[in-house]
């Protein structure tokens, strides 16, 4: 960003022009605030040109969006961005996350994939050697074609053992947000989420164990998830905070009370999220805290309990209930959406093939 007397310039392709009135013989932005500016337009690659001589107080440039305060009115102005279907596929060699990385998978796509199928799969212990993984998700672009961001996950699969579990994005009618269902119209939200943590390994399961600190063979009521301090822990049901303090060798600890007959409980934690505290209600995936060290433990790590009528079990034993089943004109219209997405993988499988194959010249 530079300033150029009494006027606001958008160089090529950038949609700065909207703002151009709006800006009209602003005031002096502190030095801080300019060079703010001149870094976000250098990463987002619009570059916008502005006059300091008015009165503006504030402006925030931030890929896809520029707010302006002025006079005491913030101003929107949505850049103008076009989202892109791509297609990621790969085999797993060692770990699901290597794969991707591989395949160029962003990091909130892996994420929110993992999550998908983390109420089927147990990443710790179902994934073998030569299974397989594929998504197509929206890559966001800008005017100018520069990637600014990811979207949607469309569509995604893992193989496991020769077994394909295929999800697809579907937003039902009467829905507010759009939900992941299986190939046969079955929801895959459950009542309980197996893995309240993402990227985490499970680095103790449940049952007898020689304690890391006491010595001794001792009942480990719980699984035990390794992950760096700071990493969000995810509430695993809906439900209501019963308790969120601290509990001697459990260190920060939380208690999740659902509607049914379970209970979720969490420990070690390094910090609670902001507002948490009994009586706080909590939705199935909502960040509720963060890795920590906590109490009797070695290191950064969730200790992670489900308790059935009070009385702690093996939460990769339990049979959560199957999710919402389409029907009627919603199952109709899904199986219509997923043709047409099937249709378009087949495609984009096609281009990749092709694409591929090493062109060859015959030589006279």
């Amino acid at each position: 960003m530079a300033a150029k007397g009494g006027s606001v310039q958008p160089k090529a392709g950038c949609f700065a022009a909207i703002l151009m009135g709006f800006l009209a013989g602003a005031a002096l932005a502190p030095p801080a605030l300019a060079q703010a500016a001149d870094d976000a337009a250098a990463a987002s690659g619009h570059d916008v040109v502005l006059d300091f001589a008015g009165a503006l107080r504030e402006l925030r440039f931030h890929a896809p969006t520029i707010t302006v305060t002025h006079g005491g009115i913030n101003s929107h102005f949505a850049a103008p961005l076009t989202r892109m279907p791509e297609l990621a596929a790969g085999v797993i060699r060692t770990s699901l996350f290597e794969a991707a990385g591989d395949a160029h998978v962003p990091e909130a796509v892996l994420r929110e994939m993992t999550r998908a199928f983390s109420y089927d799969i147990d990443f710790q212990r179902d994934l073998q050697p030569n299974d397989s993984f594929e998504v197509l998700y929206e890559r966001i672009y800008d005017a100018n074609g520069k990637a600014a961001g990811t979207g949607d996950i469309i569509y995604a699969a893992m193989t496991l053992s020769g077994r394909t579990h295929r999800l697809y994005r579907y937003r039902p009618s009467g829905a507010e947000t759009a939900a992941f269902f299986t190939g046969g119209g079955r929801s895959v939200k459950k009542a309980l989420l197996r893995t309240p943590i993402d990227g985490a390994r499970v680095s103790s399961g449940y049952g007898m164990r020689l304690h890391p600190i006491l010595g001794y063979t001792k009942m480990h009521r719980g699984i035990d998830f390794a992950a760096p301090a700071g990493t969000p822990i995810l509430a695993a049901s809906d439900g209501v905070v019963e308790e969120a303090d601290r509990k001697g060798n459990y260190g920060n600890f939380i208690l999740i009370r659902d509607d049914s007959v379970y209970e979720t409980a969490y420990a070690h934690l390094s910090r609670f999220a902001r507002g948490l505290r009994p009586g706080t209600p909590v939705r199935q995936g909502q960040v509720i805290g963060f890795v920590g060290a906590t109490g009797r433990a070695t290191g950064p790590h969730l200790h992670f309990e489900l308790r059935v009528r009070g009385k702690q079990v093996n939460p990769m034993s339990v049979k959560s209930e199957a999710g919402q089943a389409l029907a009627g004109a919603d199952l109709a219209a899904f199986r219509a959406t997923t043709a047409v997405i099937d249709h378009e993988v087949q495609g984009m499988r096609a281009a990749t093939l092709v694409a591929s194959v090493p062109f060859s010249r015959s030589q006279p």
